[in-house]
């Protein structure tokens, strides 16, 4: 009833503005004046009024779509987001052959909370076939973070006894972010079993299950000398871990090079020896036993590895590229390589 008369009211106002000239001493007609006003053809300025979505063909910057909107139909970034920062200590081992329990660390981790607001775009122009320029930065979606609560943990390494080799390291890494805290295993000479103690003092306990193959020590074998002597080379070679070793092998590579002018050093061949584990190894060989079938690693030139005729003539000097690598089960099998020989001359 109250929406029907405030309607009325309204048609006579714009009744009276139609017709300026009301004798009032006359009284009021106002079923005329309700028939009159509907008559009147109010237009909007343009179809939308006000603006409600895009208001008119044509009308700039029809707003941005966010992906991984929050439902269907919603537009603009996601309203609330929160984050965490990571803090993270690095545990390392070496070799031991009882239980290790390690220091405490304490972690600490921020909450980030991401807070949005709606600033709606500014009303249309005055006049809309002559629209002027939005400011983007004005409307949209406003975000900005704030730090939230702080949560802290401290930890723990108890690991069960094992034994490492002497030149084995293992490393682990304990992280908190937010109210989660993780263990990860970066190096391991054996396979654990991990089992978490407590909520905020957190104790890792790590029972050795397996070993596990790891990279032989680069420092293992070391270059004993190179000679010539006939017409044959002798390279000695020493291994510091025979008695570690026992039981399983070894293997060394070769590669000769004669030494030329400049860099134009000539690859004669390559050969590789197998030996069981002992405190050194001789390889004995002659120019004419090796393998001059060599399959260029990425990053070597081959352009570097032939005879230069003429640059090379004088006093000739040759010198090996060596590597080495353990056959068995202690150790990984990849070669490691340990560099070039000193040069030596051959008459």
């Amino acid at each position: 009833m109250n929406k029907k008369l405030v309607a009325v009211l309204v048609c006579l106002g714009f009744a009276v503005s139609a017709k300026a000239e009301v004798n009032f001493d006359q009284g009021v007609d106002v079923k005329s004046a309700v028939k009159d006003a509907a008559a009147i053809d109010i237009k909007a300025p343009y179809p939308g009024y006000p603006y409600p979505g895009y208001p008119y063909p044509g009308y700039p910057y029809p707003g941005h779509y966010y992906p991984n909107q929050p439902y269907p139909g919603y537009w603009g970034p996601s309203p609330h987001h929160i984050s965490y920062s990571r803090d993270c200590r690095t545990f390392n081992f070496g070799a031991n052959d009882s239980s290790v329990v390690s220091e405490r660390v304490y972690l600490d981790s921020t909450e980030w909370v991401e807070e949005c607001y709606y600033v709606p775009d500014p009303p249309p122009p005055q006049q809309p076939n002559q629209p002027k320029a939005i400011d983007e930065t004005t409307k949209g979606m406003q975000c900005h973070q704030r730090p939230g609560q702080v949560f802290r943990r401290t930890a723990q390494l108890n690991i069960g006894a094992r034994k490492l080799l002497p030149w084995e390291t293992e490393s682990f890494e304990v992280c908190l972010q937010g109210p989660y805290m993780d263990l990860d295993i970066e190096r391991q000479a054996y396979n654990y079993s991990v089992h978490s103690i407590g909520d905020y003092d957190v104790q890792y306990q790590l029972t050795p299950q397996n070993k596990v193959a790891m990279a032989p020590d680069k420092d293992g074998l070391s270059d004993g000398g190179l000679s010539n002597a006939d017409g044959r080379f002798t390279f000695k070679v020493n291994d510091r871990w025979a008695a570690e070793y026992a039981g399983e092998k070894t293997t060394v590579k070769v590669e000769l090079y004669k030494d030329g002018f400049w860099f134009f050093n000539s690859y004669k061949g390559s050969k590789e020896f197998t030996f069981d584990a002992a405190l050194g190894y001789e390889l004995n060989f002659a120019e004419n036993e090796l393998d001059t079938s060599k399959s260029f690693e990425p990053g070597d030139d081959p352009s570097k590895s032939f005879e230069p005729g003429e640059a090379t003539r004088g006093a000739k000097k040759y010198y090996l590229k060596w590597s080495f690598r353990r056959v068995g089960q202690l150790s990984t099998g990849g070669y490691v390589k340990k560099g070039s020989t000193g040069k030596i001359e051959v008459k």
